[in-house]
């Protein structure tokens, strides 16, 4: 079994915002439609942190995948970033592993997405600029 792995690197180079903002649409279109599963998450609390493990299918698509968040704060203290992320994407009919990917900068682009797909949906349609306010690398993205 061939499995695809993709680094930051790679996952920062596949996506730029204005496409991450279209997927976020449809991703929310195909909710609100019912033709997307996505449960709530699952969490799993350890003494030093949490792990959010969170499944997702878009009926049709040729994948579905699963992302796992894991939270945690000593890692400032450590040098080490407190978010680590993964995302595993499956073949829905075989149960195949396709890919193995880093999740942490998709998890960033996905938050920012979503506020960007926020102000294009609710904003005037006059309206020139937006004012982000919050810090770190989801508000950067």
């Amino acid at each position: 079994m061939q499995i695809r792995i993709l680094s930051a690197a790679d996952v920062r180079a596949s996506i730029d915002m204005p496409a991450a903002i279209e997927v976020m649409r449809t991703a929310f279109s195909a909710l609100a439609e019912g033709s997307a599963t996505a449960p709530l998450r699952t969490a799993v609390e350890t003494r030093h942190g949490v792990s959010l493990f969170m499944p997702a299918h878009l009926a049709g698509s040729e994948s579905m995948g699963a992302k796992v968040v894991s939270v945690n704060p000593e890692n400032a203290e450590r040098g080490l970033p407190v978010i680590h992320a993964v995302v595993l994407v499956v073949d829905p009919v075989t149960g195949r592993t396709l890919a193995l990917m880093d999740g942490t900068w998709l998890t960033a682009l996905r938050t920012g997405a979503v506020g960007g797909l926020a102000a294009d949906l609710l904003a005037r349609e006059d309206a020139a600029t937006v004012a982000v306010f919050g810090a770190g690398v989801q508000a950067r993205t």
